[in-house]
């Protein structure tokens, strides 16, 4: 098992890819806190994973509730040794569209908390020397895509805090990387793409098309392939992989 007896807290578990990785985890071995605003999903993902760890609640929105739920971890099982990001939320504007609150919903919660997490899991970290922090990012924090300028920047964002605590914590044995999944199947994509459809009149197979044209691998990827990923980054084999941008992204940044 590659993660066998490593405590991992992963946020955002309650479905799409964090329960993905939750469940990867699990079966690598790993004590998995799984954390989600929804305490049924996060409850249901536990199920899943055959109650190898814990369900916790938390709005990462709140800085407090960031350092709280690391508390929580480090109070239950005594160390951290592995924090997945994976909690975010993305709202469908049109660029004219995007009120300050709207936009400053989806920064507290993909790019603050975020951060704060991070913060909070180092604070633990370095004195033990060791950790993996990983964070989850997207193709739009390059590209320019309609619709999505909130997303897309707060995501930015994440992969430049990403690079300063990859440079700034390497010393201490926590490597920080990120994973940029492509169009996946369910979870947030799901719900975004309800909204693009309510918003451009398209119909479900009229976007599934869309969303694939133009990939070089021309379909959708699943959370349990991108789950791998993230596997990988927290074993003894990645120990030496810091600072880097994982795409798992059918080559979309090259189309």
């Amino acid at each position: 098992m590659m993660l066998r007896d490593r405590i991992s807290l992963i946020v955002g578990a309650g479905n799409g890819l964090g329960r993905a990785i939750a469940r990867a985890y699990a079966r690598e071995g790993a004590t998995v806190a799984v954390a989600d605003r929804d305490e049924p999903a996060a409850q249901e993902t536990l199920r899943l994973i055959e109650g190898r760890g814990c369900a916790l609640v938390a709005d990462i929105s709140e800085p407090k509730q960031c350092h709280r739920l690391i508390e929580t971890v480090i109070e239950r099982y005594a160390r951290l040794d592995v924090l997945v990001n994976c909690a975010a939320i993305s709202l469908v504007d049109p660029l004219l569209d995007v009120t300050p609150e709207r936009w400053d919903r989806v920064f507290a919660v993909n790019a603050r908390g975020a951060f704060f997490l991070m913060q909070a899991a180092a604070k633990h970290m370095i004195p033990r020397k060791f950790g993996r922090i990983i964070n989850i990012s997207t193709p739009a924090s390059r590209m320019g895509f309609p619709n999505f300028a909130s997303y897309a920047a707060s995501k930015a964002a994440v992969d430049s805090i990403s690079k300063a605590a990859a440079v700034d914590w390497g010393k201490h044995g926590i490597t920080v990387n990120t994973i940029v999944p492509g169009r996946m199947t369910g979870g947030m994509i799901q719900a975004l793409e309800e909204d693009l459809m309510r918003l451009t009149g398209k119909t479900p197979g009229q976007m599934d098309a869309d969303r694939t044209q133009g990939l070089p691998i021309p379909r959708r990827v699943a959370p349990e392939e991108v789950a791998e990923s993230a596997v990988w980054l927290a074993c003894d084999a990645a120990a030496y992989v810091n600072a880097e941008r994982f795409n798992f992204t059918g080559g979309m940044e090259l189309s």
